[in-house]
Parts: C-alpha cells; structure tokens; sequence
C-alpha cells in the first residue's frame, strides 16, 4: 500500500504501466493473506467468535475492494486523478484498521499456539 500511495503522488502520466502493474500485485496479495488467515483461524480457532468476525469482515472488505475496482477501471483513473486517489488513500486506511484489528485480536491467539 505505501508504494501504491508514493506513486499516487507522482500523478498518473508519470506512473500509468507501474500503477496496473502495483494494483495486480496488490490484488494477488490480498488474496494470499485472505487464504493464509482462513487456514490459521480455522486450525488455530475453528467455530469461535473471533474467526467469525474476521471471517465476516474480511468478506466485507473484499466486497469494498471489488467494489472499488469496478468503479475505476484503468480508462478512467486518469481523468479523474485526484478523486481516484482519494478513493484509494480511503480503501486503504480501511485495510489498515482490519490489519491493525488482526494484531490487536488475533496475532496473540496466533503467537500463543
């Protein structure tokens, strides 16, 4: 996310291929950290509140993402820069409250096993 967010300062001449190429990378990540965590709380925390509620709001998250994606698609971020980086910089710091939500709850079940 934070190369994402330098290269949203350079403006979208300036980055175009190495931003599709950054959203791809970032798309293929989040699915491996969503197969990761669904392995880890179902064989570390299997029927409990916690893994539904990180279950739930993961869900949620990626509805947000797909979302997102769907409403700018490569032809129009670049008329439309400063609102599509103003959607971006929103969608991120809602991933960084879900990460920091995960350290909060669920890296000491994860560190206790």
């Amino acid at each position: 996310m934070q190369r994402f967010s330098t290269l949203l300062t350079r403006g979208h001449d300036a980055v175009a291929a190495e931003m599709l190429r950054e959203r791809v990378l970032f798309s293929q990540l989040l699915h491996r950290h969503r197969i990761d965590e669904d392995h880890e709380t179902g064989r570390l925390l299997p029927g409990t509140p916690l893994a539904a509620a990180l279950a739930a709001d993961m869900q949620a998250l990626l509805a947000e993402y797909s979302a997102h994606v769907r409403t700018w698609p490569p032809s129009r971020i670049p008329g439309e820069w400063d609102d599509y980086s103003k959607a971006v910089l929103k969608l991120q710091q809602r991933m960084r409250m879900r990460l920091a939500w995960e350290e909060r709850e669920l890296f000491p079940h994860l560190s206790a096993a």
